[in-house]
């Protein structure tokens, strides 16, 4: 049985520019020997400095606390489908995570928390949270995909770039800014699509395509339910 999970974080860009301005002029010639005045009068609005993909990322990072819910699926064309829910709580310096699968029409869920000191699974047959003492990453098609969203992969992307293309689209009413890259994972090629909610630097949706000899995958992840109130200390607790 596969069980799916998620290491979180990642964030970036937004481009708004807005510019509105009109000139009017009026003026009267009465005669040669009469005044001649005009009147002008302008009113021109200056339009909002337009904000750095680094400014958006540094959005995310000041954000302490918050709650969202990722719909994530996996299809690869030898595999089928797998699809997952997984609910974060994220709070500095704590991470929660609930994993609840469905891979060959049979359900799991699966928790973890991250503390300082450690990462703690829970196991159902000592109903409780256990220190992980192994170090090696579990590794899933979900784990495995989602460490190419981390920030600071995307971090390094941008700052390598010299100009990007950003489009923004609306998703449920948030202005979003779309980014595309590539990224070579061995001797294939994956191509990351992301939309960043401007507002808050965080995504709202993420699409991994990647072709490994044979079998194609691609990966959807539909954020959302996003709350950024303070989380109680509690919900990290291990005891």
């Amino acid at each position: 049985m596969k069980t799916q999970v998620l290491m979180v974080g990642l964030l970036l860009v937004l481009i708004t520019v807005g510019l509105s301005g009109c000139t009017q002029q009026k003026s009267s010639d009465y005669s040669l020997s009469n005044y001649s005045s005009s009147d002008q009068s302008s009113d021109q609005t200056t339009p909002p400095a337009v904000e750095s993909i680094q400014t958006i990322l540094a959005k995310a990072d000041t954000i302490e606390s918050m709650s969202y819910e990722i719909a994530a699926s996996i299809n690869m064309s030898e595999l089928g489908t797998q699809t997952a829910l997984i609910k974060i709580w994220q709070k500095i310096p704590y991470l929660k995570e609930q994993i609840t699968g469905v891979v060959d029409g049979v359900t799991t869920t699966m928790s973890m928390i991250q503390r300082p000191e450690g990462t703690y699974i829970y196991d159902s047959a000592q109903g409780k949270y256990v220190l992980k003492t192994n170090t090696k990453p579990l590794n899933t098609p979900f784990v495995t995909s989602l460490q190419y969203l981390e920030i600071q992969q995307i971090k390094d992307f941008v700052n390598n770039q010299s100009f990007m293309n950003l489009v923004t689209e609306i998703i449920d009413g948030k202005t979003a800014t779309v980014i595309q890259y590539s990224s070579p994972v061995g001797e294939n090629l994956m191509t990351i699509k992301m939309w960043i909610w401007n507002e808050k630097g965080v995504p709202l949706k993420a699409s991994i395509d990647m072709t490994m000899d044979k079998t194609t995958m691609t990966m959807d992840f539909e954020y959302s339910n996003y709350s950024f109130s303070d989380i109680l200390d509690s919900t990290f607790s291990v005891s």
